[in-house]
């Protein structure tokens, strides 16, 4: 997906979402009168909720609120990823019997009983973010929608586009959040794209932590030496990676080619001064922002919103860089 698609799904989003909004408009009026219901909504991530990345999905869905006066997000998750946490806090979002949850699917199969209960018998309807299940339609997870990229389709850009720029003589995708079905869906859309041009990959585990994950990510290029491509994980962990692998004599964008995922300032420095190739990015301020509207349209006035709403991914490379500064 280039930015002109993406361009055009924020296009059909504002078709669906404003005409109907302003449906609400006329409701004034009648509401001074009687006590307005407020909707209140559960937003639910897996990832750390401090981390960069999702403090963009969180002013997405705090800013779609402050859009609705009679709805309430509550935004939550763990500080870390730790699904086991993701869970508790997704059973207890789920026992305050919100009129929405927006949730991320991070383990299908892990999650199927919990949310078929909320929707099935709890009435309660869920829509999708950032992260599906990707099982056939007869067999996953009965949410609304899904707003967000396909993980495993990233992975298959993460690798053409870097097979674009170079060809590699080994590769390795550093995976920071081990159990997390989307990470390994996009790990493995990396693998199989690489391995079918016939070029070894790894992929490594290195843990939520981004400087620790710097650390082992450096004692395997020390140990595989003919490793120069090299996907470090999120936007911190790259942060932490590129000078730690200066710092032992490796020369990002020389020695080293780095794609990234997501934006960051950092990021779209190195990718200015070269030392990141590109980034992919999936909007996820719209997957935070969308979601609110859509379920508050599907509640209020009966909407059904399409089922799938993707929002990326984009490349950005350094000519668009500076497209993204005007």
């Amino acid at each position: 997906m280039n930015f002109k698609s993406l361009g055009l799904t924020v296009l059909v989003l504002s078709m669906l979402i404003f005409p109907l909004a302003a449906l609400g408009e006329g409701d004034k009026g009648e509401a001074e009168t009687t006590t307005a219901k407020q909707y209140v909504f559960y937003q639910v991530v897996h990832g750390g909720i401090a981390h960069p990345f999702w403090k963009v999905v969180e002013r997405g869905a705090k800013e779609a609120a402050a859009q609705l006066p009679d709805v309430k997000v509550i935004y939550t998750g763990p500080d870390v990823y730790n699904y086991e946490d993701f869970m508790a806090i997704v059973d207890s979002a789920i026992a305050a019997k919100p009129d929405g949850l927006i949730v991320t699917i991070t383990s299908p199969q892990g999650m199927d009983e919990t949310l078929r209960r909320a929707i099935g018998q709890l009435n309660i309807p869920v829509i999708a973010i950032n992260a599906k299940d990707s099982r056939p339609e007869d067999e996953r997870i009965p949410y609304i929608s899904y707003i967000g990229e396909s993980s495993y389709d990233v992975g298959v850009a993460l690798a053409k586009e870097s097979l674009k720029r170079n060809r590699p003589k080994r590769a390795v995708f550093g995976h920071h959040a081990p159990g997390s079905i989307p990470i390994e869906e996009r790990a493995a859309g990396f693998s199989d794209t690489l391995k079918a041009a016939g070029i070894p990959v790894d992929v490594l585990d290195i843990g939520p932590d981004p400087v620790e994950g710097a650390s082992i990510l450096l004692d395997y290029l020390k140990a595989n030496p003919t490793t120069d491509l090299v996907y470090p994980a999120s936007t911190p962990h790259i942060e932490a990676f590129i000078p730690l692998a200066e710092g032992e004599g490796f020369v990002a964008g020389k020695d080293i080619m780095i794609p990234s995922i997501d934006i960051s300032p950092k990021i779209l420095e190195y990718i200015v001064n070269g030392k990141v190739m590109f980034t992919l990015d999936q909007q996820q301020y719209l997957q935070g922002y969308v979601s609110v509207h859509l379920m508050y349209l599907h509640v209020k006035y009966g909407h059904t919103p399409p089922p799938l709403l993707p929002t990326g991914p984009g490349v950005i490379t350094k000519d668009e860089v500076a497209e993204l500064k005007r």
